[in-house]
């Protein structure tokens, strides 16, 4: 998504950041996501329908609410509504780690024993940061090895 702006009534002598980081303007695909702090509360169609969530967080999110809606409280979504109608048309964020799972299960295709296979799959895997291989990683089973690096693989596909 790409920033765009700001909304509502800050004071004139609020700080551009501060604003940015409270009550800011998104838009991707011709939608513009309305955004309190980090969360999308609301978003506007390209046929100008704006799609507002019930306040179901705090009293600065609920001003920033009745800014983009004027206080029209019986308009609002409930929470669950508005997240299907959110993930309509809200883009999909990129899995970074969707190439290290693909490249992973070629293991499986690539070798041709499941000591192979693990091996391929370590490669790759051990490689990730913010994975760190178990101390006793050696002493374990190749079953218990594809087993782990699997689940590892199934996360990083979304399966």
């Amino acid at each position: 998504m790409e920033y765009i702006g700001t909304y509502g009534n800050y004071s004139y002598n609020t700080s551009q950041s501060y604003v940015k980081s409270r009550a800011s303007k998104w838009s991707a695909n011709g939608v513009i996501f309305y955004k309190s702090y980090d969360t999308i509360i609301a978003f506007e169609t390209m046929d100008n329908l704006l799609r507002v969530c019930e306040n179901c967080w705090s009293s600065t999110t609920g001003k920033h609410l009745n800014w983009l809606d004027g206080g029209n409280k019986k308009n609002r979504l409930d929470r669950e509504t508005f997240q299907k109608e959110l993930a309509k048309v809200k883009p999909k964020e990129s899995n970074p780690l969707a190439l290290l799972g693909m490249v992973s299960a070629l293991g499986d295709i690539m070798t041709d024993n499941k000591k192979e296979s693990n091996k391929w799959k370590e490669r790759f895997i051990m490689k990730q940061e913010g994975i760190i291989k178990p101390d006793d990683w050696n002493e374990l089973t190749e079953q218990e090895k594809e087993k782990r690096l699997n689940g590892v693989i199934d996360i990083a596909l979304d399966k």
